[in-house]
C-alpha cells in the first residue's frame, strides 16, 4: 500500500521555529504510511532540502504569491496541482497567502488545512496589507490548526473552531549533559565562572533583541561577569551588531549565526531570555525548559509554554531595563537540570505524540476521501 502523500506549503525550509517543527514531524512520522512533499516559494536551496530528499520527500517550487502577480500565481498553482493528483491533502503554513492558495486547491477538489504559527504583532502599515489577504482564511480552509490558543484566535479571528497541534520537540535531545556544556563553553572560550545569558531566534523586530542588548548593558554595568549569546540570523543582524558596538558590548556579546546544535548551546547557558513583542507559541522556550534552563521572557508569550513552573519568570515589557536585569541576575538553576526533559515530555510536548496525532489525522482524511469516491 502506498503512503498518503501530503503537500506541505511553506516559503522555505530554513532553520526557523515552524520549519524545524515541520522537519521534526517529518522525521518522526511513519513514512511508510504518510509521506511529506513540499511546495516552496524560495528561489534558493534552503537548509533542510537535502534531508527532505533523503527521507523520500519531493520538493517543488513556484514563485510566491505577492498580490500583484495574482493571475500568474493562479496559473502556476493550478498547473502544479493538476499535474500532481496524488496530493489530496494540502497543508499550508503560509498564513498571509493561504487564503489564495487553499481557495484554488479547494476548487480543484483537495482537502485543505491552514496552520497558524504566529499571533498578533505590533501594528504596522504592512499589517493592513497582510490582513487583507488572510481575513477570510477562517472560512476557506476545511481544517484549521494553531500552535496555541492565542495563535488560533488571531489568525481565524475568533470566527471558527480550530485544533491546537502542540509544537512537540525531541525531548530526550535536550536532556542536560555536563559534558556537552563543557565542550560548548570551551568552543566559545567561556569559563565556568562566567554567567552565559542566551537567546535564540530570527533577528527580526518582534524578537526585540535590541531591547535585550539594552537590558544586558544594565546587567553588566556593575561589572557583572556575564556574556550574552545571540543565536540566529535575519535582516536585523547588522543593526544588532552595530548596537552592541555602540553600547560597548562587542567583547561581551557572541553572535553565533544559525546553528544546528541548539540543544547543546542551551546546555551551555545559565539563563535564557526572550523579550519578544509577539509569539505564536515560543517553541524555543519549551526547548530551554527541557534543558532545565531558567527562562526570563515577556508576558505576551502564550501560557502554553509554562511547563516547568520553577523555571518560568514572566516579565511585562513595560518594566524597566534595570528590573529585567535584576530578574536575570537572580534567577536560579534547578537542582537537577537533567530531570526537566521528562517534565516537558509528560505535558504532551514530545514530538512522538504530536507526530502520531498528525499521522492519524492525515490517514483518517485519506480514508474518508477514498470511501466517498
Amino acid at each position: 500500500m502506498q503512503p498518503v502523500r501530503v503537500l506541505q506549503i511553506s516559503y522555505a525550509m530554513d532553520l526557523g521555529g515552524a520549519e524545524t517543527l515541520l522537519m521534526n514531524l517529518y522525521r518522526n512520522i511513519d513514512r511508510s504510511k504518510v509521506q511529506f512533499d513540499f511546495l516552496l516559494h524560495c528561489p534558493y536551496e534552503s537548509a533542510y532540502e537535502k534531508e527532505i530528499l533523503s527521507l523520500g520527500g519531493k520538493i517543488y517550487k513556484i514563485p510566491r504569491y505577492l498580490g500583484y502577480n495574482k493571475f500568474a500565481y493562479e496559473r502556476n498553482l493550478k498547473a502544479f496541482l493538476r499535474a500532481h493528483p496524488e496530493h489530496i491533502i494540502i497543508h499550508d503554513h503560509l498564513m498571509d497567502s493561504a487564503s489564495k492558495t487553499l481557495k484554488i486547491a479547494k476548487k480543484l477538489g483537495r482537502i485543505t488545512i491552514a496552520h497558524s504559527h504566529a499571533a498578533s504583532a505590533p501594528f504596522s502599515l504592512k499589517d493592513i496589507y497582510r490582513f487583507f489577504f488572510r481575513r477570510n482564511l477562517w472560512k476557506i480552509a476545511d481544517y484549521k490548526f494553531a500552535c496555541s490558543e492565542e495563535a488560533g484566535k488571531w489568525l481565524y479571528r475568533g470566527k471558527a473552531d480550530f485544533t491546537i497541534l502542540k509544537n512537540g520537540i525531541i525531548t530526550e535531545r535536550f536532556k542536560f549533559s555536563e559534558e556537552a556544556r563543557e565542550i560548548k563553553r570551551k568552543e566559545f572560550g567561556i569559563d565556568e565562572s562566567t554567567r552565559l545569558i542566551g537567546t535564540i531566534g530570527r533577528m527580526v523586530e518582534n524578537k526585540n533583541q535590541i531591547r535585550l542588548l539594552e537590558i544586558f548593558k544594565k546587567l553588566v554595568s556593575g561589572e557583572d561577569k556575564s556574556v550574552l549569546m545571540i543565536v540566529g540570523e535575519g535582516p536585523l543582524e547588522s543593526k544588532l551588531k552595530a548596537t552592541a558596538k555602540k553600547l560597548k558590548l562587542e567583547n561581551r556579546v557572541i553572535f553565533t549565526g544559525p546553528r544546528t546544535d541548539v540543544n547543546e548551546l542551551l546546555m551551555s547557558m545559565d539563563c535564557f531570555v526572550l523579550p519578544s513583542l509577539s509569539e505564536g507559541l515560543g517553541i524555543v522556550l519549551i526547548e530551554a525548559q527541557a534543558s532545565g534552563l531558567p527562562c526570563v521572557f515577556s508576558d505576551i508569550v502564550p501560557k502554553d509554554v509554562d511547563l516547568v513552573p520553577e523555571l518560568i519568570h514572566r516579565v511585562n515589557l513595560s518594566v524597566s531595563d534595570d528590573r529585567w536585569a535584576n530578574i536575570i541576575q537572580n534567577c536560579q538553576q534547578m537542582n537537577r537540570r537533567d530531570d526537566a526533559w521528562k517534565t516537558v515530555a509528560d505535558t504532551g510536548y514530545d514530538i512522538k505524540d504530536t507526530a502520531l496525532m498528525l499521522q492519524n489525522f492525515y490517514m483518517k482524511l485519506s480514508e474518508d476521501r477514498c470511501a466517498s469516491v
